[in-house]
C-alpha cells in the first residue's frame, strides 16, 4: 500500500469522511476504546481521556454521524478525524489510515492511505501482567472466591451456575488505579477474553464490594491487551453445541443459561459483540441483546445478525421488552428475570 502522494486529491479523503458517516461509533470503539463510558452517553459530560479529571469531556451527541467531542480545556473537535488527530496526536494522513483500516477502504475504492508507522508496544510484558493476575486468583468455586459468589446471588443467580468455569477467576485483592495511583484494593472478577479464535487477548475485570461493583468511577475494565487491535471477543463460559447464545454482559449470559439451560458467552461490550464470530460448528446463534436508551445495543445485534446470516448461520435476536427502569440508562435479561421473580 503506497503512501500519500504530496499532490493527492482532496477527493481521496472525502471518499473516507463519506464512508466514515454514520459509522464513527463504531471506528472510535477500535481506534479510542478510551472513550467508551462516552461513547455509552453521547452529550454527557465525563473523564478527560487527555487530562484526566471527572466531567472534563463530552462526546457530541451527532457522534455516530460526525465522530465529534468537545474537551473543556482544549476546545471543540468538529469530527472524529480532528479528534483522533488531538487524542491519539497522529497527523491527519496517519489518522486517514488508521480510519480507512477500520472501514476498509483501500485503494481499490479510490483511496489512497499511508502506512501508519507504529507505536512500538511491548506486548510480552502485557502477556506477563496478565498470566502475573490470573496466577494471583482463584476458581469461583474457591473458598476465598465467597465475594463473588455473593455478588452473583445479588444478581440473582444460583450457585451451580459457577460451577466449572475455567475462565472465571475472583482476584482476592486487585489495586485500583485511578490517575497514575492506587486508590483502593477490591476483590474482582477476572474473566479471559479470547479472540474468534479462540486465544486469550486481555482479562476483563469487575471489582466488587459487599455483594456489589465497588464504589469506584470505572469498575469495570479491560487489561491492556496482548495484541494490537481486539475485534471480535468474548468470555467463553461453557462448552458450545450447534447452537450458542451470546450477551454482552458477563451476568447476563449466566442468567440466560440459568433461565434456558443453554450455553451463552459474553462478549462484556457491544463493541466486540459487533465483530463476534461463532466458532466453526456453530449453526444457530441467538443474540440476547440489551435494551439501551440510546439503541446501541440492539443496533450491535442487528450488525451481529446481519454478519452472521452473510456467513450462513442462523440468527435470531431476543430483546427485552421493557420498560427501562427509570433512572436507568438499560434493561438487560438478567434485569427482566429477577424483576420476574
Amino acid at each position: 500500500m503506497s503512501a500519500i502522494p504530496q499532490n493527492r486529491s482532496s477527493l481521496e479523503s472525502d471518499d473516507v469522511r463519506q464512508a466514515a458517516r454514520g459509522r464513527w461509533l463504531e471506528i472510535l470503539a477500535q481506534l479510542a476504546p478510551e472513550l467508551e463510558p462516552q461513547m455509552k452517553r453521547p452529550g454527557r459530560h465525563g473523564r478527560c481521556p487527555v487530562h484526566g479529571g471527572k466531567d472534563g469531556f463530552r462526546l457530541f451527541r451527532d457522534v455516530p454521524e460526525t465522530g465529534g467531542g468537545i474537551c473543556n480545556t482544549c476546545g471543540p473537535r468538529p469530527d472524529g478525524f480532528a479528534l483522533l488527530q488531538w487524542l491519539k496526536g497522529w497527523s491527519f494522513p496517519e489518522t486517514l489510515e488508521a480510519v480507512a483500516g477500520v472501514i476498509g477502504a483501500s485503494s481499490q475504492s479510490n483511496v489512497v492511505v499511508p502506512v501508519r508507522p507504529r507505536i512500538e508496544v511491548d506486548f510480552e510484558a502485557r502477556r506477563r501482567a496478565l498470566a502475573k493476575v490470573w496466577r494471583e486468583a482463584v476458581p469461583i468455586t474457591h473458598p476465598a472466591a465467597a465475594p463473588v459468589r455473593y455478588y452473583f446471588r445479588n444478581r440473582g443467580l444460583r450457585r451451580d451456575m459457577v460451577f466449572g468455569l475455567r475462565d472465571l477467576k475472583l482476584h482476592p485483592h486487585l489495586p485500583y488505579w485511578e490517575d497514575h495511583r492506587i486508590v483502593g484494593r477490591y476483590p474482582a472478577l477476572l474473566a479471559l477474553m479470547r479472540d474468534n479464535e479462540g486465544k486469550v487477548v486481555s482479562i476483563h475485570r469487575t471489582w466488587l464490594h459487599e455483594g456489589a461493583k465497588a464504589p469506584v468511577k470505572h469498575p469495570r475494565m479491560l487489561m491492556k491487551p496482548v495484541v494490537p487491535r481486539i475485534q471480535g471477543a468474548a468470555v467463553r463460559m461453557t462448552v458450545a453445541g450447534d447452537s450458542l447464545g451470546i450477551a454482552e454482559g458477563i451476568e447476563t449470559a449466566l442468567a440466560v443459561r440459568q433461565k434456558t439451560g443453554l450455553p451463552v458467552w459474553a462478549t462484556t461490550s457491544w463493541t466486540f459483540m459487533i465483530h463476534f464470530r461463532p466458532p466453526p460448528g456453530i449453526r444457530r446463534v441467538i443474540i440476547w441483546a440489551d435494551l439501551d436508551r440510546n439503541g446501541t445495543g440492539l443496533a450491535a445485534a442487528d450488525r451481529l445478525a446481519d454478519s452472521l446470516k452473510a456467513a450462513g448461520i442462523q440468527a435470531i435476536i431476543r430483546v427485552p421488552e421493557g420498560p427501562i427502569p427509570e433512572g436507568a440508562k438499560s434493561l438487560d435479561w438478567n434485569d427482566v428475570f429477577r424483576l420476574a421473580v
